[in-house]
């Protein structure tokens, strides 16, 4: 049982916003921290230039300066209706077991990530669809309001735009194809009837390159039916929404790529040939282990058996031949990222394992040395992050 999930509160009063990688972090709502990307600048200053004339003309008591004003405070409504949208994705994802990590607003809306991707058909399905529901919501309180206020007016204005926005946003989210909310629904019901996520993420990426495709058509279409020229603006409106569908699930395909490769990624096949020594030996020892041994690599082995560091050839060569009976091993090696590896470590537990080798339980970051071990817990290998990260991408372009 879930405990029911906190209302989205506005971010405390305090110190001003700070500029992080990804914008500006206005504070956290529940615990997730949100971030003004820098691209929203772009969508409110169009936005406010597009409406201001429409105030103006509603209430031309207000000027031109007080026109701007109005239309900006409607980009920053139409900013909070997305981080209505995204805080319902996240609470929702916490309360299923997905913690969310982070809410981003950017140009075409907002993402929310999370800590993990221990994802259900169901699961997803569910955080998938609160999103548009919440602005599905939205537009039908909106439109309750706009019935209790004066028509013509500039709160009837202000909430009409609003309800219409909102109400926009819920239906275009719900198109069935990636990346919009409709495309990981579709995603989770292949992924349901097929046990195959991989599967139902390259169905539900290709049905968003046909949205990309459907949208241009169908937005410059209509006028031309119509027998109207589509304005230049509109023109440039119809290709950022297409190029943004298209662009979206290309990611997803390529990410789709990606992720079969690394299911067919094997800890035994990646790593180089290795043998362990006891950490306490010399240099002489370790390259007379090594020659008997054919190893490529060499791992120095702690008195407990454990895997402890890893020879560094180079560091060897720089030796005199004749003092290694007397330099210690441990002195030209370099220390193992983390914990050993079975051999028989593949596909996406062997990326989680060798992400948190290195401390990055995110992902492969390219610098993760690991010993790869035998059921008897015996060196057999060595394997490296970057070598990993090779591996699948070399598989991904092909």
């Amino acid at each position: 049982m879930h405990a029911p999930a906190a209302r989205p509160q506005p971010p405390a009063a305090g110190p001003p916003p700070r500029l992080d990688a990804d914008g500006w972090r206005l504070g956290t709502i529940a615990g997730v921290p949100v971030v003004l990307a820098r691209s929203w600048v772009v969508i409110a200053v169009v936005i406010t230039l597009l409406f201001a004339p429409t105030v103006a003309r509603t209430a031309p008591e207000l000027g031109g300066a007080g026109s701007v004003v109005v239309a900006l405070a409607y980009a920053l409504v139409l900013a909070l209706s997305v981080l209505v949208h995204e805080v319902a994705h996240a609470l929702t994802a916490r309360a299923v077991g997905l913690p969310p990590t982070r809410i981003v607003l950017t140009l075409w809306g907002g993402h929310t990530t999370f800590a993990s991707d221990a994802a259900t058909p169901g699961r997803s399905f569910v955080v998938s669809a609160v999103g548009p529901a919440s602005n599905a919501l939205l537009a039908g309180l909106g439109a309750l309001l706009v019935l209790l206020t004066t028509p013509g007016s500039l709160a009837w204005l202000l909430l009409s735009a609003l309800t219409l926005a909102n109400l926009f946003v819920a239906v275009f989210n719900v198109l069935p194809g990636l990346p919009l909310d409709g495309g990981r629904m579709l995603e989770a019901g292949v992924w349901a009837a097929t046990g195959d996520r991989l599967r139902a993420t390259v169905v539900a990426a290709w049905a968003g390159r046909v949205l990309a495709v459907a949208a241009v058509v169908v937005l410059l279409g209509l006028p031309l039916l119509r027998g109207e020229v589509p304005s230049l603006l509109f023109v440039a409106w119809a290709a950022l929404v297409a190029g943004t569908l298209w662009t979206g699930a290309s990611a997803v395909l390529a990410d789709a790529r990606l992720r079969g490769r690394v299911a067919s990624l094997r800890a035994e096949s990646l790593a180089v040939r290795a043998v362990g020594v006891p950490s306490r030996a010399v240099v002489a020892e370790v390259a007379s282990v090594a020659d008997a041994a054919g190893a490529g690599e060499v791992v120095l082995v702690a008195d407990d058996g454990r895997p402890v560091a890893l020879v560094d050839r180079d560091a060897v060569g720089r030796v005199p031949r004749e003092r290694w009976g007397a330099v210690p091993a441990s002195s030209v090696a370099r220390p193992l990222t983390g914990p050993p590896l079975p051999r028989d470590a593949a596909g996406q537990h062997l990326v989680q394992l060798l992400a948190a080798a290195g401390g990055h339980p995110e992902a492969v970051t390219g610098g993760e040395v690991a010993a790869v071990v035998d059921g008897a817990g015996r060196v057999v290998g060595v394997l490296r992050g970057a070598d990993v990260v090779a591996a699948a991408r070399r598989g991904a372009a092909a």
